[in-house]
């Protein structure tokens, strides 16, 4: 799997997502990633994506094609990181 940054074209962190199986796109909006998750920097909001991308992958059902935007906001996800990856791996998204 490739997670790559996209250039910003406005708040919100977007990253390219490739994987064997399809490629998508992950939105991480700015207050998540500033103000609930506490990301420093450039290298961790692509951890971050990473962990994300990773989690999707996993309970993607590989007989259906992946979503061409995954968004992640205060409203759609846990207080920290750890608790979100770890809900999309049990419930996926």
């Amino acid at each position: 799997m490739n997670v790559t940054a996209l250039p910003p074209t406005g708040n919100s962190s977007k990253f390219s997502v490739v994987t064997k199986r399809g490629e998508f796109i992950l939105a991480v909006s700015y207050t998540l990633r500033s103000m609930v998750w506490h990301l420093k920097d450039a290298p961790a909001e692509l951890t971050a994506a990473k962990e994300l991308a990773e989690a999707i992958v996993s309970r993607h059902d590989p007989a259906l094609p992946f979503k061409e935007l995954y968004i992640f906001a205060e409203h759609n996800s846990d207080p920290t990181l750890a608790k979100t990856v770890e809900r999309i791996r049990r419930d996926g998204f």
